[in-house]
């Protein structure tokens, strides 16, 4: 594994922050591969009071309204969406290791962002919900997640630019931005031109073009800024590493990696970011009731156990088994 994360380190003339940016990322990488962070059905209630805790102190001492929106204190820095990613990711871990006090924290924080990009991944994750025997299915061998990555990357900003456009009129509920999936042509030219300053020549083709500047119009969309900085040597061995290990250990945990798919469709998270670390870690944390490893999220678990008739629940633990 090793041996092919070199293959991020292979890009056009940059500086040397970018080159130790690198390193710590892949280096973080090599650590998550190693590790199943666990525990076990006895330490819930004190681990989920923890986190809210933790979340309450963020309220408190670092984080204010901006214009309506809730965001973290960057320093100097007004960014609601970064901070709608961290408490999605928040409520990926909550979902995982069955915490739901910090659940309800994480995703009532996710809505003060007033970020259409958390709106839209919750109702990813409600769609997964719908169709889980299907990415079940889909999820369990590694080709088959690149392919709906790289699916779902098309048909994102295909969507975005039928929108934009004027071809579709887009949706608003209830009046509010949060819920307002309207033309939005910026996103839209930024994407456009990461695009094309990957494709302008062989090098930054193969190679990628180094370091973007932040504070210069990026790509809102994972694949394309990577494929931009990283080119399609390192996004492609970066693509096969990350599908492979969600394949792995995804289970249980379906619709919010789809959930978290769409996050990165409208925001710069390339994947050589600590975002994609975490979100790594995550899906590979556990959960263990008695001593086994339950591999079910509670949602799920519920609806197979308790809130269905007998006779379906028989059907749906075959399929989704």
């Amino acid at each position: 594994m090793g041996s092919c994360l070199l293959a991020i380190f292979i890009a056009s003339k940059t500086d040397y922050a970018f080159w130790i940016y690198t390193i710590k990322i892949i280096g973080c990488f090599v650590i998550v591969v190693s590790l199943r962070p666990a525990i076990q059905n006895q330490q819930r209630f004190w681990i989920d009071t923890f986190f809210v805790f933790v979340l309450w102190i963020i309220w408190e001492t670092n984080s204010y309204f901006h214009y309506g929106r809730w965001t973290f204190d960057f320093g100097n820095r007004y960014y609601p969406n970064w901070t709608a990613v961290y408490c999605f990711l928040f409520a990926m871990l909550a979902v995982r290791w069955r915490l739901p006090l910090a659940l309800l924290t994480a995703l009532t924080l996710g809505l003060l962002t007033e970020s259409r990009n958390f709106a839209l991944a919750l109702g990813v994750v409600g769609l997964g919900y719908l169709l889980l025997p299907i990415w079940r299915w889909v999820f369990s061998k590694t080709s088959r997640t690149i392919l709906l990555y790289l699916l779902f990357s098309g048909l994102s900003l295909w969507t975005l630019e039928q929108i934009t456009l004027g071809q579709w009129s887009g949706i608003n509920l209830f009046e509010g931005r949060i819920f307002r999936f309207t033309a939005d042509p910026g996103r839209l030219n930024w994407d456009m031109m990461g695009i094309k300053e990957w494709t302008k020549n062989m090098q930054t083709f193969v190679w990628g073009m180094g370091d973007w500047p932040n504070n210069a119009p990026n790509p809102h969309h994972s694949l394309i800024h990577t494929l931009m900085e990283r080119g399609i040597l390192a996004t492609s061995v970066l693509i096969i590493f990350l599908m492979s290990d969600f394949s792995k250990h995804v289970r249980g945990m379906e619709p919010w990696l789809l959930g978290w798919f769409s996050m990165g469709m409208f925001l710069h998270l390339n994947f050589v970011t600590m975002f994609w670390v975490i979100a790594m870690l995550i899906i590979r944390c556990r959960y263990i009731r008695n001593g086994s490893d339950v591999q079910e999220d509670a949602v799920v678990e519920w609806l197979k156990l308790k809130a269905i008739p007998k006779k379906f629940a028989l059907w749906l633990r075959k399929v989704i088994s």
